[in-house]
């Protein structure tokens, strides 16, 4: 279990969205052709990154808004993270040395068959970020320890507030780093 200092665990999540944000400024120049190039057989294109993205993020937000609609105003200071939320977090975390722990993501959060329009996907992702910048915010004036939000993955887990939020960085930080190694590999001359 890691303890926090609230305003400084919100204030650093705060800053790593922005590192995010700015981090995403290769692809936005990217044409779309380069955006849905599958690497390999099999290995998601940058497009299906950010769509998985999308679709894990858009159901926390969603979970995350209602949790948060019925909070009461609180100013506890300090959040301690639970084992389980903890343990999740690291799992999701890249490691120093930029590898990642292997994980198999069920079908329901992958792209589905349908084309992805990389423009729209991207704009989303974009916007979901502005949406946790908003969420990070209030998050100021309730208690990340006692609101519990429902996980999307196991189903049936519910984590504190506070560790649902670093799992949504650690999660970007995770695929942000899968996507550069995707756009490492594209042809230069493409």
């Amino acid at each position: 279990m890691t303890s926090f200092n609230k305003k400084e665990l919100l204030s650093g999540l705060h800053d790593r969205i922005e590192l995010i944000r700015n981090n995403l400024q290769p692809f936005l120049r990217l044409p779309d052709e380069h955006l849905l190039k599958n690497p390999t057989a099999g290995k998601w294109s940058i497009a299906e990154i950010f769509e998985h993205l999308n679709i894990i993020h858009g159901g926390l937000l969603q979970s995350i808004g209602k949790v948060m609609r019925k909070a009461p105003i609180n100013s506890r200071e300090s959040f301690s993270s639970g084992w389980i939320g903890d343990k999740l977090y690291r799992l999701m975390m890249p490691r120093p040395d930029g590898t990642v722990f292997k994980m198999k993501t069920p079908r329901r959060f992958q792209a589905g068959p349908a084309p992805l329009h990389p423009r729209k996907v991207l704009d989303t992702f974009m916007n979901q970020l502005d949406e946790f910048d908003h969420v990070l915010e209030l998050c100021l004036y309730v208690d990340l320890q006692k609101m519990k939000l429902p996980f999307v993955f196991p189903r049936g887990l519910k984590l504190r507030l506070g560790d649902g939020l670093r799992f949504i960085v650690a999660h970007c930080e995770r695929h942000l780093l899968q996507a550069r190694l995707v756009l490492e590999q594209l042809p230069a001359n493409e």
